[in-house]
């Protein structure tokens, strides 16, 4: 019985070791590997917010164009600069002053910088003014096996997979790094890729690039989930069979 339960604790500990294949990134990674990013503009969706900045040589014109939302904010906290932003509505239209109603779904940030851009220049409303656009609420959320889990805001155009996970404290000793699985909405319809971290071909994913709304699921791994079976965890197991061999002790003494 004690040779079976040494035999057994032997196993066990074995079986919940992780290996250096099941934690290591970027294996196959050779010394001076180039990869070639792929980055592209996100398109609007429903509920981004906009802020819309607008500078001219003329004062007064600028006055009379835009709210006093608009004219520097005396809120610059995040809070007051989303209340004072322009939300992207169920329709995919915006409303600006003078402009009116603005369709801004499924384009950049920089189509609809130009956009405005042309109105008040062809108007004759401003002349060569300065019009910034920028998304206010990006955010993604991260799932499962990572130090912070949730809701992440970032204010990067080009935010990466991996910058992302590096913003909800990198994956736990007990992530699946060859599993990481992406949700992204897109037309209705909801995409999923899945990433191997531990294979550079990630690298050259055309979904490498973080998009505001997604979301990263990482799953637990194999060792994981076997320690979270009927005993519950490791240390309730090593607990458990630790006192069944010394009472076989004592009670063989």
């Amino acid at each position: 019985m004690k040779n079976n339960l040494f035999i057994l604790l032997f196993i066990f500990l074995i079986s919940s070791c992780s290996s250096k294949r099941d934690v290591l990134y970027f294996q196959d990674l050779v010394p001076k590997d180039e990869f070639k990013l792929k980055y592209e503009e996100y398109k609007l969706k429903t509920d981004d917010i906009l802020k819309i900045d607008i500078s001219s040589e003329n004062p007064e014109a600028l006055r009379g164009l835009i709210s006093s939302s608009l004219t520097a904010n005396a809120n610059y906290t995040k809070d007051g600069i989303i209340y004072n932003g322009y939300r992207v509505d169920n329709q995919g239209n915006i409303y600006f002053p003078t402009i009116g109603k603005i369709t801004v779904i499924g384009k950049t940030t920089t189509m609809v910088r130009n956009e405005i851009y042309n109105f008040l220049t062809q108007a004759g409303i401003l002349l060569n003014p300065s019009v910034d656009v920028k998304i206010v609420n990006a955010s993604f959320t991260v799932l499962g096996e990572v130090n912070l889990p949730g809701r992440h805001e970032f204010n990067k155009n080009n935010l990466n997979i991996l910058e992302a996970l590096g913003i909800a404290g990198d994956l736990t000793i007990n992530g699946e790094r060859s599993g990481i699985t992406l949700l992204r909405e897109s037309e209705n319809k909801i995409i999923s890729t899945t990433y191997d971290l531990t294979d550079t071909s990630i690298l050259s994913n055309e979904n490498f690039q973080i998009f505001p709304g997604d979301i990263i699921i990482v799953n637990p791994n194999n060792t994981r989930v076997k320690n979270a079976g009927i005993i519950g965890n490791s240390g309730t197991l090593l607990s458990l069979l630790s006192f069944i061999l010394s009472s076989i002790i004592v009670i063989n003494n």
